[in-house]
């Protein structure tokens, strides 16, 4: 594989806490670049700060909303695969404890 990312043949992976985006040689493994990520708040003036506050607040309510609907479907999801899993559990018979003498 090449080693220059022009090339191709490498990976462009985007770093998940500070959203930069780094090329990386598959084989070796080294970092051949990479490019820090634009701020959100880069350039925002005082004035426009309450506007930005704002939005934020929405994006992290309407992620919060998100992630409480899916935790709801969760518990749903694994409430009915607990019942069909105590319904099987009736029908069989328990098993037979393992003593020290099955050991042997």
């Amino acid at each position: 594989m090449p080693d220059h990312p022009d090339q191709g043949g490498v990976l462009e992976v985007t770093c998940p806490c500070c959203e930069t985006r780094l090329t990386v040689d598959p084989v070796s493994g080294a970092v051949l670049g990479s490019e820090k990520a634009a701020h959100a708040r880069a350039g925002v003036d005082l004035k426009d700060a309450k506007r930005v506050l704002d939005q934020e607040t929405a994006r992290i309510h309407e992620r919060y909303d998100q992630i409480v609907q899916t935790e709801k479907g969760r518990g749903a999801a694994l409430d009915k695969l607990f019942k069909t899993h105590i319904e099987k559990a009736k029908d069989e018979p328990p098993p037979r404890p393992i003593r020290d003498i099955d050991l042997d």
